[in-house]
């Protein structure tokens, strides 16, 4: 069997590449923020106050390897945990100042870095590649349970 015929192959290429390069972009912005990170800012800055669960399940991380990711973005001064306030048990992850300042420098330099690597690919293609994987994604969820 031929490795480059095989899809996996070229989703797990792509996201090697891309995350060393917007970590290095970030990086040189002056932000060493890691994918893991901006996986996880992304999803608070869409709803500030999640639970790890949700950030675990949504990045697909193991509960032990998301406290770790929780405990150096807090150490970096972009996240805060609390008890949940209906809940004490619960704990909620929540933006810092700092967490809300940084969407304002990872953004641009992101949408500035997919815009380079798509531009020679039409916006059909891009659609039928996003819904694709998010087909394969969804199937290989049912198949791990």
């Amino acid at each position: 069997m031929n490795y480059e015929e095989i899809l996996l192959f070229w989703v797990n290429r792509l996201s090697f590449l891309s995350r060393r390069e917007i970590q290095s972009r970030f990086a040189a912005a002056g932000e060493p923020i890691a994918a893991e990170e901006w996986a996880a800012l992304l999803m608070l800055w869409q709803k500030d106050g999640l639970a790890p669960s949700e950030i675990a399940d949504a990045t697909t991380r193991n509960r032990a390897t998301t406290t770790r990711l929780l405990e150096r973005m807090e150490k970096k001064g972009l996240i805060m945990r609390n008890a949940g306030k209906t809940d004490g048990r619960r704990v909620v992850v929540s933006l810092t100042d700092r967490g809300h300042a940084i969407k304002e420098v990872l953004i641009p330099i992101a949408t500035n870095f997919v815009a380079e690597v798509t531009e020679t690919v039409s916006q059909g293609d891009l659609e039928v590649t996003m819904k694709t994987l998010k087909t394969v994604s969804a199937r290989i969820m049912m198949i791990d349970g």
